[in-house]
């Protein structure tokens, strides 16, 4: 680790007087000779002091922790319309929580209105149109997935308000109550889907991405 424009010594002090475990003095002189191993909690306290970019701060995480850290939802390019635009398949960007950030004109024709909700999470959990139409055998065949990447979701920003509120809305939901989780989320298997406007058929999920989620929608019309 290394400070700009900070002493050894500012950095003790400033873990002295911050809440949290790690403090005292000679603690970042140990920290960058590794003779002392942080915690998670420290690591983050120190990595805030340095002011790391979101960036080395995955890096140093994965390397002291090999897992990636908790961080907060940034805003997203407002060059993936651009992205959707030039894919013929159904295409979509959204923010973890589910908030659609850009789609293309295929994906809109899914819907019956003709364009997609702003809220894609709360739409396939519990909108009518999600559960009773256009998402056939909603409760086997959609909903214990949808659970399933919301949970992984809220793993990973468990501080974000949307996704607090939903699962919230979702413990409180009648149906959704009685289903548990799936072993993982939406995939490439195909799922019975009713196109607004192409009909009955199966949809297959190919998504990419974490801070921002692009997805591509493999549709194929029942014969």
């Amino acid at each position: 680790m290394r400070s700009s424009g900070l002493r050894q010594a500012d950095v003790d002090e400033a873990l002295s007087g911050s809440d949290g475990p790690g403090g005292g003095a000679g603690v970042y002189q140990k920290l960058e000779s590794g003779t002392l191993s942080p915690s998670p909690e420290l690591f983050l306290r120190v990595a805030s002091l340095l002011r790391f970019s979101d960036h080395h701060l995955r890096i140093a995480h994965l390397d002291l922790f090999r897992t990636e850290p908790v961080l907060t939802a940034q805003p997203a390019s407002p060059h993936w319309q651009q992205v959707v635009d030039r894919q013929r398949e159904m295409s979509y960007v959204m923010s973890p929580a589910g908030g659609l950030i850009a789609h293309n004109a295929a994906f809109g024709e899914m819907f019956s209105a003709g364009e997609p909700p702003a809220q894609l999470r709360r739409w396939g959990l519990l909108s009518e149109e999600a559960r009773d139409g256009a998402l056939c055998d909603w409760e086997s065949e959609w909903a214990p997935y949808l659970l399933a990447d919301l949970l992984l979701a809220r793993a990973r920003y468990p501080f974000e308000e949307t996704l607090l509120a939903l699962h919230r809305e979702v413990k409180r939901d009648a149906r959704l109550a009685q289903l548990a989780d799936a072993a993982t989320g939406l995939d490439d298997s195909p799922r019975p889907l009713n196109h607004a406007r192409r009909g009955p058929g199966h949809a297959r999920f190919m998504t990419v991405g974490v801070e921002v989620l692009l997805v591509t929608i493999l549709f194929d019309p029942a014969p």
